[in-house]
């Protein structure tokens, strides 16, 4: 889920999103329980087509709207096996910031290097999301994610 700040989406943002991404805003550009609940049910949809056995397991942080009843519930129900990482700890036991998230951020100044040599004089929104598909693609592979 890509989160931007403000009170609505312009239809421009999603002209080169696939239909498997989700985008939605709040005011503050962060999370919060509803678009955490909105999350969880797509994740569950999209993670159904990859089941290898009957479980799954999501690693989180212990951010509020991650433990609410009714996102837990999603989990449950579609057996998800939520693990919360234990509170102080998450700086040391960041399981994606060295394995997802340095190739992640890799690709991104890739995609903005590319954007500026071939004209772009403001990779925004738009371009951030045009390019989202790509980076993605770079970045999440089965040696990346299994580092």
């Amino acid at each position: 889920m890509v989160i931007t700040e403000g009170d609505a989406l312009l239809e421009r943002y999603f002209t080169d999103l696939p239909d498997n991404h989700l985008i939605a805003y709040s005011d503050s550009g962060y999370t919060n329980d509803q678009l955490s609940y909105e999350w969880v049910k797509h994740f569950v949809q999209q993670s159904q087509k990859h089941i290898q056995g009957v479980y799954r397991l999501l690693l989180f942080d212990g951010f509020d709207s991650h433990c609410t009843q009714e996102f837990l519930e999603v989990l449950e129900d579609h057996k998800v096996i939520a693990y919360r990482l234990p509170p102080n700890t998450s700086h040391f036991l960041q399981p994606l910031d060295v394995g997802c998230f340095q190739p992640y951020k890799h690709w991104h100044a890739q995609a903005v290097d590319h954007a500026t040599r071939t004209g772009c004089t403001a990779f925004n929104k738009i371009k951030f999301l045009a390019a989202i598909e790509s980076i993605r693609a770079y970045t999440f592979k089965p040696r990346t994610i299994q580092k």
